[in-house]
């Protein structure tokens, strides 16, 4: 081998290695380089440089010229796929004809094939790079350059054709694969530097995420108390931007008090190596500041810190201590001046109530009167009745939802509502209806108002004030119940209105505690942690449940006998109720399957009761789910035309002859062996019976022991 060709060789593989910067230039990711544009660009960029190959050769003999164009083109295959490389191969092979000369032919056929072996090896092999890679790169090296090896025989003269079997054996079969798998080897390492840049820019962007879109604040301090780290919330509390708080200590940050208390935790941190919890008043928040020590190397510890802002959790917290304590107090009797007061003291726990009075409706005089007012400008005679049309207590009244009144909401409210001013002019006003036990009819109106900050009180703010509101509706009811039921006593003139008054008045008294025994069993349920105590709250949620539906069914049967039970007709789609009450009862964990059977209608218009309708139907789905021990329970409806028929089927124990006969009859319930073996007061079916008559529709009952019942009822669609 003779200088020249070695000259020559190491010229070429100089370019080569200039070459594997393509892939910084062109090739910056994967799904970059899946643009067309890319690469035709990245095509003819080798292109260029198998030419500039081809102008630094070693020529054998006059028109035979040898370059690593075949380097090139195999690995332009394997690593940039077929678009740029026969872009590429084409710009080499037309340069390659028009230099012409005996080993043109030979030229062109080495482009050719080392370009076919590159594309069809990654076409074949798609997944060669991510497997042991090297043995690839030294198959498809040695296979392209043995066809370069045969592509010899296309050589002019048989003289210049020994000369170059003799000359070119050693470098074709050699030299030039090993060079193959240089090239490879390099853009090999050159993609895996890409790609780990790539991991590394979305880690960092993940760590950027996470830490400065957190709600918390985040820091890192060095080994000299200085932050290193800080993510945004804790820059918006400092009030300085990342760059200011970097190399700052807690002394240039916060006061003295402050900073010192923080200079002892980081102290406490880095000597005993343990995360030091505590709490504090920053702000007017409420913060929970976890700090925990920080391995920096070079044996250096630093200190890092989540401060969390943990006031909704106190103010949660206080709210539930509030609650007990207000459904404690409404079971005790007491005036209703010493009550509201009471109300209010804890109140101010969690609202801002400073300004707060209580409103109460008179419908005969259609005047109001104050029991309570509490107030920094105004104050007003509590014998007295006031009319207050067309103000924001009116207001309230009259629809029956809490507001909350800004001067913004105030304009849109004075836009369709002929509002008057009463009294000192306050910026926000938060009021709520006083409703009955019933929750039907508005009673009076409780209000809380600012005169200094009209963002004194917020959505959740109103929210928590209606649930006072309610407290004091339902006590004021039952004080006004106590006294009628008191003179009803006393004249003892209509005995079955007694009964009704005493009934109603007993079923809130029941009602009262088992509201709160239910709401607390269900808020232990989610915060009990151990599983046994949590299955005895379950218990007595369930069990608190099924006294307060006895309570309702004995009302209900009380008020039917009273003749107080009205019909409130409306028309609904009576279709779109069974699926509320199928979705209802989905929802729940039942033994058996629940289905819903409905026509094809798209709707059927009904004018009728609906809710007595829906408590027809949710009486018998109670009945079948109790007498269903397994199968499944149908709800079910069928147009007739002028009337509608519904029903519920199940696959129970069913209903025997005789039971049919009295099955309807007030706590009369089906007997097993003699034994009672199913739980409730018997009064369901009595009930369902009633409604369906005072709705003018007919009952039937179809059943067979051990098979099952169903249970139908039809009513017209119209009254007509």
């Amino acid at each position: 081998m003779d200088k020249s060709l070695i000259v020559g060789l190491l010229q070429n593989v100089a370019i080569l290695l200039a070459f594997t910067l393509i892939y910084d230039i062109v090739w910056e990711s994967e799904k970059k380089f899946r643009s067309r544009a890319n690469k035709v660009y990245a095509g003819l960029i080798i292109g260029a440089v198998g030419v500039l190959l081809m102008n630094t050769p070693w020529t054998l003999s006059p028109g035979l010229v040898f370059d690593t164009r075949t380097v090139l083109l195999v690995n332009a295959g394997l690593f940039f796929g077929p678009f740029a490389t026969i872009i590429a191969a084409i710009v080499i092979g037309i340069y390659r004809f028009f230099m012409g000369g005996s080993g043109v032919w030979m030229g062109i056929a080495t482009i050719i094939t080392s370009a076919s072996v590159g594309i069809l090896w990654k076409m074949y092999r798609p997944s060669w790079r991510k497997r042991n890679y090297m043995v690839d790169l030294v198959i498809v090296s040695f296979l392209a350059h043995f066809c370069m090896f045969l592509s010899i025989f296309l050589v002019k003269g048989e003289a210049v054709r020994a000369n170059t079997f003799q000359t070119m054996t050693l470098p074709i079969l050699v030299i030039y694969p090993l060079f193959a798998i240089l090239v490879g080897r390099l853009l090999i390492n050159r993609m895996n530097n890409h790609k780990v840049k790539e991991e590394l820019e979305v880690s960092e962007a993940r760590y950027d995420s996470f830490v400065n879109r957190n709600s918390d604040m985040m820091f890192m301090k060095d080994e000299n108390g200085k932050y290193i780290v800080v993510n945004d919330m804790f820059c918006k509390m400092a009030g300085k931007t990342r760059e200011q708080l970097i190399g700052l200590t807690d002394l240039q940050v916060y006061d003295k008090s402050h900073s010192n208390r923080y200079i002892v935790t980081d102290n406490e941190v880095i000597t005993t190596g343990d995360i030091v919890i505590f709490e504090e008043l920053f702000n007017g928040k409420i913060t929970e500041t976890t700090k925990f020590p920080i391995n920096l190397g070079k044996n250096k510890l630093g200190v890092g810190a989540i401060i969390r802002d943990v006031t909704v959790k106190h103010k949660k917290r206080e709210l539930q201590e509030v609650l007990l304590y207000l459904s404690r107090l409404s079971l005790v009797d007491q005036e209703l001046k010493i009550f509201i007061e009471k109300i209010h003291f804890h109140m101010k726990k969690v609202i801002k109530a400073d300004n707060f009075y209580i409103a109460l409706y008179d419908k005969e005089k259609d005047k109001y009167k104050f029991p309570y007012y509490v107030d920094e400008y105004d104050t007003v005679d509590d014998i007295e009745n006031y009319s207050l049309h067309n103000s924001l207590t009116d207001f309230v009244r009259m629809t029956g939802k809490g507001m909350l009144i800004n001067s913004q909401t105030e304009k849109e409210i004075a836009e369709q509502f002929p509002l008057e001013s009463v009294g000192e002019y306050s910026p926000v006003w938060l009021g709520a209806p006083l409703m009955d036990s019933s929750l039907k009819e508005v009673i009076g109106v409780a209000a809380v108002q600012d005169y200094h900050d009209e963002e004194a009180y917020t959505e959740e703010d109103l929210m928590l004030f209606e649930i006072f509101a309610n407290t004091i509706g339902i006590f004021i009811e039952r004080i006004t119940m106590l006294n009628r039921l008191k003179e009803a006593k006393e004249s003892a003139e209509q005995g079955n209105r007694l009964k009704t008054a005493f009934l109603a008045n007993m079923s809130h008294e029941i009602r009262t505690p088992l509201n709160g025994i239910i709401g607390f069993s269900e808020m232990l349920s989610e915060d009990i942690e151990n599983r046994e105590h949590r299955e005895y709250a379950q218990i007595i949620n369930t069990s608190a449940h099924r006294l307060l539906s006895t309570i309702n069914d004995i009302m209900d049967i009380a008020k039917i006998e009273s003749g107080q039970v009205s019909v409130i007709k409306e028309n609904f789609d009576v279709l779109l109720t069974l699926r509320e009450t199928y979705y209802f009862f989905k929802k729940q964990n039942l033994k058996v399957d629940l289905k819903l059977a409905l026509p094809k209608n798209k709707s059927i218009d009904v004018l009728s009761d609906k809710i007595k309708i829906q408590q027809i139907i949710t009486n018998l789905l109670n009945n079948a789910i109790k007498f269903t021990p397994e199968g499944f329970i149908e709800i079910g409806c069928i147009d007739e035309g002028e009337t509608v028929q519904l029903y519920v089927k199940d696959t129970g124990i069913g209903i025997s002859e005789e039971d049919k006969e009295r099955i309807f009859e007030r706590f009369a319930q089906v007997e097993s062996n003699g034994r009672r073996v199913y739980g409730g007061t018997g009064l369901g079916l009595s009930i369902v019976k009633e409604y369906v008559g005072l709705l003018g529709g007919e009952m039937w009952l179809e059943s067979e022991v051990g098979k099952g019942s169903q249970f139908s009822f039809r009513l017209k669609k119209s009254a007509n």
